[in-house]
């Protein structure tokens, strides 16, 4: 879906949502969206998306193998 995502090191083996609709971020991407925010916890970082009221993101994970 994000392909240059899996290429930047900073972001290797943690969630990474997305806003595919663009805006402020991180981390601009070529397809317009951006990073909005990245944690090795996929629960820290849902706590803190919805404490700042983040919405309608894409969450992947970016790491070579699944995390349980």
């Amino acid at each position: 879906m994000f392909p240059e995502i899996h290429k930047v090191d900073s972001l290797r083996d943690r969630w990474v949502a997305v806003d595919p609709r663009g805006g402020r971020g991180l981390l601009a991407l070529r397809s317009g969206a951006v990073v909005v925010d990245a944690d090795e916890e996929l629960g820290a970082l849902c706590r803190r998306l919805s404490d700042a009221r983040k919405t309608s993101l894409t969450i992947l994970y970016c790491g070579d193998r699944p995390r349980s």
